[in-house]
């Protein structure tokens, strides 16, 4: 042992005998450069690596490529002339009638005449009636009926203040109940819910999804004291997700889709952190009319204790009622285990006027997060 320990020392005098030999050579300015330099160098690498991880490494070429031209001697000129050409091109088409609007309140009323003003410039319209999928999700001529029902009930209670339920109490039982019908189709008095689903309404799938967002935060802020909070979501996932990120002060982490257009679980499990507060699945996705592996995220977002919102804005109203036609429906509400909220569509193919979506939680615990004041 004696000898072991003898030998290990000679080599250690001998190393640093070395290394005093190979630095001698050098000015101590030189030395401090050099690691100055190793330093840069290591920090740009970091940086590097980190937006390669965010963003996937396509994306960071082209960025880098992008940036790399606009330094070149009027490159920044070109795609900015290029950008112009776009806006003007689709600007002009409108212009014209843009002319024609008024900007400043009339000196005299219109009476009755402004119902004819407001008619012509609806006959201009585009006749969008079982033309424009994706616009308004009703139309042939079997909708005329609905369509007057859906006038006779808003004219109804157009003039109504949900803000004062006392006053308007059946503003209020119509809410609760459209929340517990949408929440009845979405598994809520399954087992494997939990039977404690609740939600509320709001004017479309932006506000759900901003709802949706903001509770999953303060909860997980609540739960696990994250005040950093980031979320990962597929490339598919809706625009609404980058607003709620901004708003809410959120760092979005956002990974490419796999080959079937699907939302990769793999990549998503390798952008969770501890900072992670939620990931998203859309069942479909806007892009492709593609179910996310909901499942898979659930028993994803279940093992990392963060929150799971799945979209369902555009297939919630139609997927409960294929996979009770004998369709082959992949998972996807609340009876799957790791969904932590929900977000619906009524106005899509729930046939409601444009304005109408209920955002719903797995239980009141997460729910009351929602009207929590937490910046």
């Amino acid at each position: 042992m004696e000898d072991y320990i003898y030998s290990f020392s000679s080599f250690l005098v001998r190393s640093r005998v070395s290394v005093n030999l190979f630095l001698s050579q050098f000015e101590p300015l030189a030395l401090l450069l050099a690691l100055l330099l190793t330093l840069l160098v290591a920090r740009v690498l970091h940086s590097l690596f980190s937006v390669i991880h965010d963003k996937g490494l396509k994306d960071t070429l082209l960025g880098l490529f992008m940036s790399s031209f606009k330094l070149i001697p009027g490159g920044k000129s070109y795609i900015d002339a290029e950008k112009q050409k776009i806006v003007d091109k689709w600007q002009s088409g409108s212009k014209s009638k843009r002319d024609e609007w008024r900007t400043e309140l009339p000196t005299t009323g219109f009476g009755e005449g402004i119902i004819e003003d407001m008619k012509d410039a609806k006959s201009k319209d585009v006749d969008w009636k079982g033309k424009c999928s994706g616009t308004v999700y009703i139309g042939g001529s079997e909708s005329e009926g609905h369509f007057s029902l859906i006038s006779e009930a808003c004219s109804m209670f157009q003039h109504t203040n949900p803000l004062h339920l006392d006053v308007f109490q059946s503003v209020g039982r119509f809410e609760a109940e459209v929340v517990a019908m949408t929440a009845d189709l979405l598994g809520s008095k399954e087992k494997a819910s939990g039977g404690q689903v609740r939600g509320n309404m709001t004017s479309g799938e932006t506000e759900s999804i901003l709802f949706a967002v903001k509770t999953s935060r303060d909860y997980m802020k609540m739960k696990t004291g994250i005040t950093k909070p980031e979320m990962v979501i597929a490339e598919s996932a809706h625009s609404a997700y980058d607003k709620a990120a901004q708003y809410f002060n959120i760092k979005l982490r956002s990974v490419p889709v796999n080959k079937e257009f699907k939302a990769d679980v793999k990549a998503i499990r390798q952008h969770i952190n501890r900072n992670t507060i939620m990931i998203v699945g859309s069942a479909p996705g806007f892009p492709h009319g593609i179910i996310d592996p909901i499942e898979e995220l659930g028993k994803l977002a279940d093992s990392y204790g963060i929150c799971f919102h799945v979209d369902l804005c555009l297939g919630g109203f139609v997927l409960p009622f294929a996979r009770k036609l004998g369709y082959q429906i992949p998972p996807f509400d609340f009876t799957v285990k790791g969904v932590t909220s929900v977000s619906i569509d009524v106005h899509k193919y729930g046939l409601a006027p444009k304005g109408t979506s209920v955002v719903l939680y797995r239980n009141h615990e997460i729910r009351k997060f929602s009207n929590s004041i937490n910046l």
